[in-house]
C-alpha cells in the first residue's frame, strides 16, 4: 500500500530507489510456471566455469523461463535499459528474442533449475520425467525417468553432481547427475510433492507438500530430521533454504510466507522439545502476510544482493509482486504489470533484479532505476 512506504526507515528501508519495470518482456504460449536466473559465474584458470558472487559485466543477466507451453526459454535481460513504472509505458515495452529455447518434453514445465556452475539446465515437467539441458547448445544430455506422476519441482545442488525432484507421486527422488541413474527414493508425504531444496552446503534436503508438511532429510542417508508444520496444517506450496542455511521459507495456501528456524532442536513454542509423534521440528521466526496465495503454488525468493535491503519477493494471485523487507517483515513494494495471477519469482543473487512470470504468459523483469550520480 502507499501507506506503507511512508513508513519512517527501519531496518535500512526507505530512502533507497524502488524497483521499476524494465521496458521488455518475454512471451510464452502458456501459462509461465517458473523463471530461474543463471548464477554469476567466472572463468576458472582451467576454462572451466565456477560460481562467483560478483555481479555479472555490464549489468547483463541470463534468465530462463518455464512454461506450461513445454518450452524453456532463455532470455538475456540488461538491467541498464531505461526504466518504465508508469502503466502506460508498459504498452510500449517491447518482447525480448529468446537466445535459446529448449524443447523435448511432451507436457507442460513445472519448474526449471541452473547448475551452480551454470553449465546446465534441469527441468521437472508433467510428462513425468527431469531433463538435463546443456545451457549453451540447448541439447538434451539426461533424461531422469522414475516417477509416476507429474513432476513438479527440481534443484541441483551445490556440487552440480545431484538433483533432487518432486512429484505428485508423493516422493522425493535423488538423481545422479552424470549417470541419470536414481539414487535415492524417499516417501516423503501423502500429498504431491511441490517443492524441494539443497541447504547452501548440500548435507540436507527440505521439501513442502499439500499434506501441509515441511520435512528437512539428510541427503547421505535420506533420515528425516525435521518435520515442520504451520498451525492449522495449510498445503505448502513452495520452499527454499536461506542463503545462510539455518532457515527455510515456506510459502503456504493461507496467503502467509513464513521463515523457519530450522538448527537446534527447537520447538514450535520455542522449548527444547519434540512434535507428537518424536519428530524433531522448527521454530517460526518470521511470517509474511499481504500477497495473496490459495489456489496456486506460488514462487518466492531471497533477495540479497543489496546488503542494505535484504527481502523476500513473492508472486500473489492478484496479479502482483510482493517485496517484503527480511526482518521488519513490511511491505516494501508491490509491482504490477501482470494482467493475472504471478505464479514465478526468481531474484538474482548478485544484481538487484527481479524476474516474474504467470498465466499472462509473460515474464517481466524488474530493477531499481540507473543511479546517474557516479
Amino acid at each position: 500500500s502507499a501507506d506503507a512506504m511512508e513508513i519512517a526507515p527501519t531496518d535500512g528501508e526507505g530512502s533507497a530507489p524502488e524497483y521499476a519495470a524494465l521496458p521488455v518482456y518475454g512471451e510464452h504460449k502458456r501459462a509461465v510456471s517458473s523463471v530461474s536466473f543463471a548464477p554469476p559465474t567466472t572463468q576458472n584458470n582451467n576454462g572451466s566455469s565456477v560460481s562467483s558472487n560478483n555481479a555479472p559485466p555490464g549489468g547483463l543477466a541470463t534468465c530462463a523461463s518455464a512454461s506450461a507451453d513445454g518450452t524453456v526459454k532463455i532470455w538475456q535481460v540488461d538491467t541498464t535499459i531505461g526504466r518504465t513504472d508508469t502503466a502506460a509505458d508498459m504498452k510500449s515495452s517491447t518482447p525480448l528474442t529468446a537466445r535459446s529455447h529448449l524443447q523435448g518434453h511432451t507436457r507442460g514445465i513445472n519448474d526449471v533449475c541452473w547448475s551452480p556452475t551454470g553449465e546446465y539446465l534441469a527441468t521437472a515437467s508433467d510428462d513425468k520425467s527431469l531433463r538435463l539441458y546443456d545451457a549453451i547448445k540447448g541439447e538434451t544430455f539426461v533424461e531422469f525417468k522414475g516417477h509416476q506422476n507429474f513432476v513438479f519441482c527440481c534443484k541441483f545442488n551445490p556440487q552440480s553432481n545431484l538433483l533432487v525432484s518432486g512429484s505428485y507421486d508423493e516422493t522425493v527422488k535423488l538423481f545422479d547427475v552424470r549417470c541419470g541413474e536414481c539414487v535415492m527414493t524417499l516417501p516423503a508425504h501423502s500429498d504431491p510433492v511441490t517443492g524441494v531444496d539443497f541447504s547452501p552446503d548440500g548435507t540436507c534436503i527440505c521439501s513442502g507438500s499439500y499434506d501441509g508438511l515441511i520435512r528437512v532429510w539428510d541427503t547421505a542417508t535420506g533420515e528425516c530430521l525435521k518435520t515442520i508444520y504451520a498451525e492449522g496444517n495449510p498445503a505448502v506450496g513452495n520452499v527454499s533454504f536461506a542463503p545462510n542455511g539455518r532457515y527455510v521459507l515456506g510459502g503456504t495456501l493461507d496467503s502467509k510466507l513464513r521463515l523457519w528456524d530450522v538448527t537446534g532442536r527447537v520447538g514450535v513454542e520455542g522449548e527444547n522439545v519434540t512434535n507428537e509423534s518424536g519428530q524433531r521440528t522448527g521454530k517460526c521466526s518470521k511470517t509474511y502476510t499481504g500477497h495473496m496465495n490459495n489456489k496456486f503454488c506460488v514462487f518466492s525468493a531471497f533477495s540479497i544482493a543489496n546488503r542494505n535491503r535484504q527481502s523476500i519477493v513473492s508472486g500473489s494471485e492478484d496479479g502482483k509482486v510482493y517485496i517484503y523487507d527480511l526482518q521488519s517483515r513490511n511491505i516494501r513494494q508491490t509491482l504490477d504489470s501482470h494482467s493475472q495471477a504471478v505464479l514465478a519469482i526468481d531474484a538474482h543473487r548478485s544484481l538487484e533484479l527481479i524476474g516474474s512470470g504467470g498465466i499472462d504468459k509473460t515474464v517481466r523483469f524488474w530493477a531499481p532505476p540507473v543511479s546517474t550520480s557516479s
